[in-house]
Formats: C-alpha cells, sequence, structure tokens
C-alpha cells in the first residue's frame, strides 16, 4: 500500500543507490565477501568511492624481467574477521613450468589521511575531496579485519623471471575469513622479449639520512647498523629503477696546515658511494651543492658560495673557511679523485638549486667559478629560468617551466644541452601530471610517458623519504609528494606511487626496445634509406596515443596497456615477413588539414608488394618506399605488404585539423 512514509522510505533507498557505488552495498541476501578485480591504476576505498567496474579475472601481461602489478579487492557482504591472502604459484598453460613463488608478493593498501587537498588544482582534477583517507602505502599486515559494506584493495606485485617460458600463465588469489571465503583466477600473459637491467633513462629521488634516528633506530652514521639501513635504501632504489644518487660534498673532510694548504679524506664519501655502486644498477654519482642563495631564501636576489668546514691545525679546531677559498683547492682534488676511481664520467655536480631569473646572473658567475677550477666536471641543476647559455650541461626545469618555456629548452637542446625535467607537487600549477596522494594514480606513471614523448633523458623528485614526523596520520602540507616510500624501523615500506612510477621507468625502456630495433634496421639498409629512418618516430607515435602533450594526456588505464601491448606487437612484428618500416610525416595521431596529403615513405623487403590506401605503390631494389597519400575518410591511412605467404596490414590513425 501507499503511504508516505513508505515513499519516503522508497526515496532514501534510491538516494543511497546513487551515492554509494556498487562495490560498497551489501544487501542481506549477499555472500560474506566478494572478491573482484581492478586496474592496478586506480585507488581503491574504504568506503567504494569511485570504485570501477568489477572484473572476473585479473588479467595481465609483461615481458620477461619485468615487474607487473595487478589489483583486486575484498568487498564485505559482512563484518569479517581474519582476513587472509593466498596466490597459487602462476603455472604454464603449456608446459609443466611455473614461475617460483617468490616471485609473486601481495600486499593489503594501507590508508593515509588528507586534509586538504593539492593547491593549484581544480575538484576534477583530485580523485575526492579532502578531508579523506587515500590509499597509498603497501601494508606488512597479512590479516585483518572488515567492517559490513567495506572495501580492502589486494595489491599484486609479479616479478616476471629473465628465463621464463614464453606463453600463458594461470594462477588462483583467494581470500579467507572466518565469515566465508572467495577465489578470483589470475592470467598471466609473459611475451617472449625480455626487459634489459641497462636503464636508458636516468631517474633520482632525493633522500636523507637526518631522520635514521627517529624511524630506522640508527644514529652513527658511521655504524654498521647505518650502513645496513643505507643498502636497504639503495636497493629499493635500484629495485625501482632509480639509477642516479647523491653522496654529500659534507662527508668528505678537509684540513687545513700551517701555510694554508688543505688535505682531504675521501673515506666516507667513498663508502657511501660504493653503497649505491654495489647494486651494479646505478648510472651516475650526484653531489650537493657548492652554492646558496643570500638573506630572504629562494626569493633573494643573491646567490653566494657557501663556507665549508675545515680542521685547522694551528687552531687545533674546526673553523669555517669561504667557498672562495676553499673551493679553487677543492674542485681539482675532488676531480682528480673522481678520475681516480673511474667516476669522473659519472659524476653529475650541482652548483645551486633552483635559481631563477632573479638571481640566474650571479648563480652564472657561480658556475663559472666553478667550471674553472674543475672543467671535468658536469654540471646539473633543477632551474626555474632559461638563461643557463653555457654554463649549465643538464638543464633540469620544472614541468610547468617545461612546458611553458618548451622553446626555449628545445633550442638549449639543440646547442646540446642535455634536457632533463622535476617535479614538486604543490608547486607545480596547471592541470600536469602530478605526484601526490590526491590525483589519479596513473599521472605517477605517465610521467615518464611523458619522458620519452619529449625525447627528455632524466627525471628528478626532490622526495624519496622526507617524511614528516607522522607521514601515516599527517602526511602534512606536500600530501605525499615529499616522499615515496613510507618508513618501517628495520627498512621501507612502497607506495602505489612508487610502484607505478617503477612500472612507468619500465614503459619507457619499452619505447627504447622499439626505437633500438629500428635502429639496427636502419643501420643495414644502403645510403639513400639510412638518413630517412627517423628509429624512435614509431615509438612517439605510440606514446602520443597515451601522451598527444604535457598538457594533453590520457588517464585511463585501457588506453595505455593498449599502447604498451602495441609495442610489443611491433616489436614482435619487425622479424615476421614481410619485414618494413613505415614512417609518416606528419607524425600518427597529428592534425592533417583537409585535402593535405600525408608524406608516406619507409622500408619493404625487395619484392614487397605494396599498397598505400589501397593505391599500388612500388618498392625500389634498396627498400625505398614513398608516396603522398590523402586521408582515408576515417581519417587514417592504411599500408597493406605482401611478400610469398607473408601479410601485413598496419594503419596510422591522423586527427582531422579544425
Amino acid at each position: 500500500m501507499y503511504n508516505r512514509k513508505n515513499a519516503f522510505t522508497l526515496r532514501l533507498m534510491m538516494l543511497a543507490s546513487s551515492v554509494f557505488p556498487a562495490c560498497a552495498r551489501a544487501r542481506p541476501d549477499e555472500a560474506a565477501l566478494e572478491l573482484f578485480a581492478a586496474s592496478d591504476l586506480v585507488r581503491i576505498f574504504e568506503d567504494g568511492h569511485n570504485c570501477p567496474r568489477p572484473e572476473k579475472s585479473i588479467d595481465i601481461f609483461g615481458i620477461r624481467n619485468e615487474y607487473v602489478s595487478a589489483q583486486c579487492v575484498v568487498k564485505a557482504g559482512r563484518n569479517l574477521d581474519k582476513v587472509t591472502v593466498s596466490v597459487s604459484p602462476p603455472k604454464h598453460v603449456e608446459r609443466s613450468a611455473s614461475l617460483p613463488p617468490g616471485c609473486l608478493q601481495w600486499n593489503f593498501v594501507g590508508f593515509v589521511s588528507i586534509e586538504q587537498n593539492t593547491p593549484n588544482r581544480r575538484e576534477s582534477e583530485v580523485i575526492r575531496a579532502a578531508p579523506a583517507r587515500f590509499p597509498d602505502y603497501l601494508s606488512e599486515e597479512k590479516e585483518v579485519s572488515l567492517k559490513k559494506g567495506a572495501c580492502r584493495a589486494l595489491y599484486l606485485t609479479l616479478k616476471i623471471p629473465a628465463n621464463a617460458p614464453a606463453g600463458d600463465y594461470r594462477s588462483t588469489v583467494t581470500v579467507t575469513a572466518q565469515q566465508g571465503d572467495a577465489s578470483l583466477p589470475l592470467h598471466l600473459t609473459v611475451y617472449p622479449p625480455a626487459l634489459s637491467d641497462e636503464r636508458h633513462l636516468m631517474v633520482t629521488e632525493w633522500y636523507s639520512t637526518g631522520r635514521f634516528n627517529k624511524f630506522h633506530g640508527v644514529d652513527s652514521s658511521d655504524s654498521e647498523a647505518f650502513y645496513r639501513i643505507l643498502r636497504i635504501y639503495a636497493e629499493n632504489m635500484a629495485e625501482h629503477r632509480q639509477n642516479v644518487f647523491r653522496v654529500s660534498l659534507g662527508l668528505i673532510a678537509a684540513a687545513r696546515d700551517r701555510s694554508g694548504r688543505l688535505s682531504f679524506d675521501f673515506s666516507r664519501f667513498d663508502r657511501w658511494a660504493d653503497v649505491f655502486w654495489a647494486t651494479g644498477r646505478m648510472d651516475l654519482l650526484e653531489t650537493g651543492f657548492v652554492a646558496r642563495f643570500g638573506e630572504g631564501g629562494w626569493a633573494s636576489r643573491q646567490i653566494l658560495l657557501r663556507d665549508f668546514r675545515v680542521y685547522d691545525e694551528a687552531a687545533k679546531k674546526s673553523v669555517s673557511v669561504p667557498g672562495k677559498e676553499y673551493l679553487p683547492q677543492f674542485l681539482p682534488a675532488l676531480e682528480a679523485h673522481l678520475r681516480d676511481k673511474g667516476w669522473l664520467d659519472k659524476t653529475v655536480f650541482h652548483i645551486a638549486d633552483e635559481p631563477s631569473n632573479h638571481n640566474v646572473m650571479p648563480w652564472r658567475e657561480a658556475s663559472k667559478f666553478v667550471h674553472e677550477h674543475a672543467p671535468g666536471l658536469r654540471r646539473m641543476d633543477a632551474i626555474e629560468t632559461t638563461h643557463c647559455s653555457d654554463r649549465l650541461e643538464i638543464w633540469v626545469p620544472k614541468l610547468d617551466h617545461l612546458a611553458t618555456w618548451l622553446d626555449e629548452y628545445e633550442r638549449a637542446r639543440s646547442r646540446g644541452n642535455e634536457l632533463w625535467f622535476y617535479t614538486v607537487g604543490i608547486y607545480q600549477g596547471g592541470s600536469l601530471p602530478n605526484k601526490t596522494v590526491d590525483v589519479p594514480l596513473i599521472e605517477s606513471r605517465i610521467l615518464h610517458w611523458i619522458n620519452y614523448r619529449l625525447g627528455l633523458k632524466g627525471y628528478l623528485h626532490w622526495g624519496f623519504n622526507s617524511w614528516t614526523d607522522d607521514p601515516f596520520g599527517a602526511p602534512g602540507k606536500h600530501l605525499g609528494d615529499g616522499w615515496q616510500v613510507y618508513p618501517k624501523k628495520d627498512g621501507l615500506l612502497n607506495s602505489l606511487r612508487w610502484e607505478q612510477m617503477r612500472n612507468g621507468i619500465q614503459d619507457y625502456e619499452y619505447f627504447w626496445m622499439l626505437e633500438e630495433k629500428i635502429r639496427r634496421i636502419g643501420e643495414t639498409l644502403g645510403p639513400r634509406l639510412k638518413p630517412m629512418i627517423e628509429p624512435s618516430r614509431r615509438s612517439t607515435e605510440i606514446a602520443s596515443q597515451v601522451v598527444r602533450s604535457i598538457h594533453r594526456y590520457d588517464k585511463n588505464p585501457d588506453t595505455l596497456y593498449s599502447a604498451k601491448r602495441q609495442v610489443i606487437r611491433e616489436i614482435l612484428d619487425l622479424d615476421k615477413p614481410p619485414r618494413l618500416i613505415v614512417q609518416t610525416n606528419p607524425i600518427e595521431h597529428s592534425p592533417v588539414a583537409r585535402g593535405c596529403a600525408v608524406d608516406v615513405f619507409g622500408w619493404a623487403e625487395s619484392q614487397t608488394i605494396l599498397k598505400i590506401n589501397g593505391r599500388p605503390t612500388p618498392v625500389a631494389p634498396d627498400g625505398l618506399f614513398m608516396e603522398n597519400v590523402g586521408l582515408s575518410s576515417d581519417n587514417t591511412i592504411v599500408v597493406e605488404a605482401e611478400l610469398n605467404d607473408g601479410r601485413k596490414r598496419l594503419v596510422r590513425s591522423f586527427d582531422a585539423a579544425q
């Protein structure tokens, strides 16, 4: 019977169904728990906010020697106690082979409390309005409890062994509670290529040892316990493909004799460096700074050479020596020491952090002074200016400055300067990809698609472990951007952002692998073709499916994984007949004016029968083909190739110019 009370109740039920997503609702007849898959590139909140569509299986892919991630969600149909997880070793479908049990790890995702959202971001650019608890760290808990209606993410990390047989694997994820259990199939496809341990993107995260005592209970920088923790840091960085590490110049002890001559003890500096070199996966040593801002900090118009502590033998005490007196003796000694150790070509040297237009002129003088006394040291600084000219070998602008002044930075690169970029979450304006806890997780990964898309050589980030006193409960104004990992007494806990950053660096290596394969083919071609083939073009085109420009990028996980799978497919297809390389001008996904033809050219095996948009195209004896081709009605160009029994159909898509 209809009455006002029933109508009101019905309206409340309808409102609840529109506010709370499916993964947070529980009906009386539901099972004790549900288990479903979700993309590893989304954050799963306790109350189901913004929960993606449930998937019935975990479907992942990768190549040998690669880390791959997956995620599933436990949804409580009633209060759950002693929730635990087990994952069976992935077994090959066609062969009697299984991946080792230790290659697959799982963690419940833990939450951090965010009181205010990242500044300089529109409401649509954060995944949830604060205050809220945001999922971010990989917990060591192996047993949890869940209240009815709650969701908890389970994050899987799989290291595919370098010798794993290619093919399909099957596994099962099982979640058990006192009130019931559920299982989920895991499907893994391993492709034949292997990810090299060699790194082609330079990545540095600035770490600190100043709070080892608070978080790790280690208070001596010379103790074995201290070096044990430092080794944990180094291994964690290396496992996440960080390959640039900082060593402070303050570790180098200096003494002055009665004649004023300085001597230097590099033993502590070397020992720290050796901890990182011992990982076998580091490529660059990064020093600290020799100059500082004047009074007023960053806003100062002065940048001054800093003072250095020196033990004075005559005074029998440590004294402060101005940089203009110290550096002329120190810099040549440092350069000679690095050369003796075989590290000089693997060292980058800082002048001062973040010079800007208001103080770049004194920075230039400081950089010139350093270069005069140590010409073999490559200089690298995070910069907020374009006026570094010949005073800096490696330019590292902040991402928003890179986007704004890109043309000027490109001119610097054309003059031979190396170009990286850096991020500082709360000071980075606009809608650019970011790394704070409240922005879409995929942005941590997209940063390195930007690296490849723009042809950049490196990435710098200021915070590996710049924790507040309570990084879990009170992460402060930087909202987690100050760290990629979380502390525990005997080591570190990884974060979702740190895992996805590694995945993004691996994606960069995918692009490099395709580029390198095209380069090797190009080296075998004749004099007409060799200069025409641009090895990085195809990888750049595929990367542009996700990153059209610094400002235009796709946050859909399906788009990213589709592009990544395409890279694998094209690496493999280059070995299949008919072998060919297709290039276009402009590159794929560029706008093309109405009625304008696209320049299509490349190389094909001799005697290949080629058609471009259905029109026969001759292939020269050396493999060269060239045509101007109009777009089809769907703004594509289709290249069809046939040789003996082999056939290929390659499609290039373009945007119609307005």
